[in-house]
């Protein structure tokens, strides 16, 4: 028995309205353990390039990570895997709340959906009970108002959910999947595959038990990361007025990546970290935190149009840096809307930025509009954008594809102002002559690097002193020998070591697709200054611990190693190289002249550090991964398959 996996699959066919229910497979469960490893196998094994992310064959695939729900803080996390209609590439979310937490408690640890049903229908799990339920009285809700008219039909307050609003409904490209308390995958578009499902949302409630192989040594380190889990708290989550908010609309591209700051908004940038501070302090009702969490992380403000809106991260800066308007009650509003219809505030926000910028070029007119005047800083000119994304009308039609596809059909030279990775908008932020934050975005295996970024370019930039003493007091989350490159002042921005800005981003992937088998949050490891899990060592213990698995930190690098193999390798099947890479970061990046002291990233120079994660990770020149990289990790049918398809493996 493997410990922590409670042991059931539910497989569900929505096009004949069938549940199956299963043990999950031993060798699955031994090879992949859970979470995103067990949804990456079963993705590459049913959906190939031949199945569109439309069709009926396609895989939605929710799976909780094997510490999901137990004793371990921080560990809520639940995995939607899915062939993104975005991007055509294998793409998952990590969700956290209290979804994933539920489902282990109903005795299940993972949810397939194939199929289209042809009326919509939820799904929903009371422990052993399990049964499709029409759902066309909640079709063209908010998912809010569906939570509320499902816990009172079945009159239970306690269930929890995944659905989708009015966005995923219409199929719009960046449609989330709302669970609640601020919590949603977002990015590539899995409302949309469940709203062309006719799937409206997934209801769960149990009360079993997760059975533990050892629960003392699980409190005994539960207690240990709570207390070390008070640095992040204190220092970075607790500041989130004036540095958080002030830093993140700092470093935004404002206006869809124009890269034009005025005096003005220079000034009104620095005067943004005390106006934010005032505001949480004066509007914020209380912190909220994920299943068993002592982070609190988000914010609940009360929405004038009823009820509460979850904020935190990008839902603060996005909308900022896409319309000029520094104003956090504006930020509120536009959070509650993209709540309200399901959507992915980040893209969202590309997709606003770039309308209004293609109306100031004159690419788009008030034709195009429905009569609509698009300017900066007018929030009335914001939200009729987004109702007009969410429900299809006129240009949102066209923006609800995404910039990529949007600018496609606009044309007129368009294309030239559209960003993204692989068709996927870009997050309204950050510097892309960054090494690690370009790194990650062009290596990740789903195009978004919005959660999968780490502060050690930031701590790069602290004096020597400080690094040491760093490292000395057990903050240092990679292996020591990744040590030097810290101490040599490898600054990913000022001073580049190309060498060890690789071999961080690569030991980061690698953390990241642990932390999405295990259900970690990334909050817990090393995404904030002071990790409360600090080593791979202690990542491998928690594991075993739960699941009871001889995995030690050598077998959690392999399976590491495994998952990023094979999602790269779903990938290439898919089309993805070389050229992928190279052009997953902004052209300006290689045109833009940055502010001293930073450097401007030369194209030579992204293909050297290209080719030094290839020859790092066991890849060819291309990104393919080698016939030997593909035997270690045991990895022989991907090899196989790629050959029958004429994609050379060296």
């Amino acid at each position: 028995m493997t410990f922590g996996c409670v042991g059931a699959t539910i497989e569900v066919d929505l096009s004949r309205g069938t549940i199956e229910k299963r043990q999950a497979e031993p060798d699955l469960v031994d090879s992949y353990v859970a979470g995103k490893g067990t949804a990456a196998r079963l993705l590459w094994d049913r959906v190939t390039p031949e199945v569109d992310a439309f069709a009926p064959e396609s895989l939605l695939a929710i799976g909780a990570g094997v510490l999901t729900g137990t004793v371990i803080p921080g560990a809520g996390h639940t995995c939607i895997s899915y062939k993104s209609p975005v991007t055509n590439i294998h793409c998952y979310s990590s969700v956290g709340g209290f979804f994933g937490a539920e489902l282990k408690h109903a005795g299940y640890d993972t949810i397939l959906f194939s199929g289209k049903s042809p009326t919509p229908v939820y799904l929903y799990i009371n422990n052993d009970h399990v049964e499709l339920r029409d759902a066309s009285h909640l079709w063209g809700k908010s998912p809010a108002e569906t939570r509320q008219l499902i816990r009172e039909e079945l009159e239970n307050e306690d269930v929890q959910f995944l659905s989708i609003g009015p966005a995923g409904e219409n199929r719009v490209y960046f449609a989330s999947v709302e669970h609640g308390t601020g919590a949603s995958a977002s990015r590539g578009g899995a409302g949309a595959v469940m709203g062309d499902k006719k799937l409206k949302a997934i209801a769960v409630t149990g009360n079993k038990d997760i059975p533990l192989a050892n629960a003392s040594r699980l409190f005994e380190i539960g207690n240990y990361l709570l207390d070390r889990m008070n640095a992040d708290r204190t220092k970075v989550v607790e500041l989130s007025g004036y540095s958080y908010v002030r830093f993140l609309v700092n470093i935004g591209d404002f206006g869809n990546f124009s890269g034009v700051r005025s005096p003005e908004l220079e000034a009104e940038i620095k005067a943004l970290g005390r106006k934010a501070q005032e505001h949480i302090t004066r509007t914020r009702t209380r912190e909220v935190a994920c299943n068993n969490c002592a982070m609190r992380c988000k914010h609940a403000y009360l929405n004038p149009q009823g009820g509460y809106t979850f904020m935190k991260c990008q839902d603060w800066f996005a909308p900022m840096t896409a319309t000029y308007l520094l104003d956090c009650d504006f930020a509120v509003q536009w959070m509650a809307l993209c709540e309200k219809y399901g959507l992915d505030t980040s893209t969202t926000a590309n997709c606003v930025a770039f309308a209004i910028d293609m109306f100031k070029k004159g690419l788009l007119t008030k034709e195009d509009t429905g009569g609509l005047e698009l300017e900066w800083k007018k929030p009335e000119v914001a939200f009729a954008l987004i109702e007009k994304i969410a429900k299809r009308q006129d240009i949102g039609d066209v923006l609800a594809n995404g910039t990529y596809r949007a600018a496609r059909q606009i044309g007129k030279g368009a294309e030239s102002f559209a960003h993204d990775t692989r068709k996927l908008d870009l997050p309204m932020y950050r510097n892309f002559h960054e090494h690690h934050f370009a790194l990650m975005t062009a290596l990740n295996e789903k195009g978004d690097p919005t959660m999968l970024d780490s502060s050690i370019a930031l701590v790069m930039l602290r004096p020597k002193e400080e690094r040491e003493r760093y490292i000395q007091d057990g903050w240092f989350p990679y292996p020591r020998e990744l040590e030097k490159y810290l101490m040599a002042g490898a600054d990913a921005a000022r001073n580049p070591d190309m060498e060890g800005n690789c071999r961080f981003s690569i030991y980061d992937m690698e953390q990241y697709t642990l932390a999405d088998i295990a259900g970690v949050c990334r909050y817990w490891m090393q995404y904030w200054l002071y990790p409360a899990i600090a080593s791979r060592s202690l990542v491998a213990e928690l594991m075993s611990a739960v699941s009871g698995l001889e995995i030690d930190e050598e077998r959690a690098t392999r399976l590491a190693h495994r998952v990023i193999n094979l999602i790269r390798g779903y990938n290439v099947r898919e089309g993805i190289g070389r050229k992928d890479d190279f052009h997953s970061i902004p052209q300006h990046t290689f045109e833009r002249v940055p502010p001293p002291p930073e450097k401007r990233l030369e194209p030579a120079e992204w293909n050297k550090m290209l080719d030094l994660v290839y020859n790092i990770r066991g890849w060819s020149k291309e990104g393919i991964p080698m016939r030997s990289t593909l035997a270690e990790s045991g990895l022989d049918f991907v090899r196989e398959d790629l050959a029958k398809r004429g994609i050379p493996v060296a």
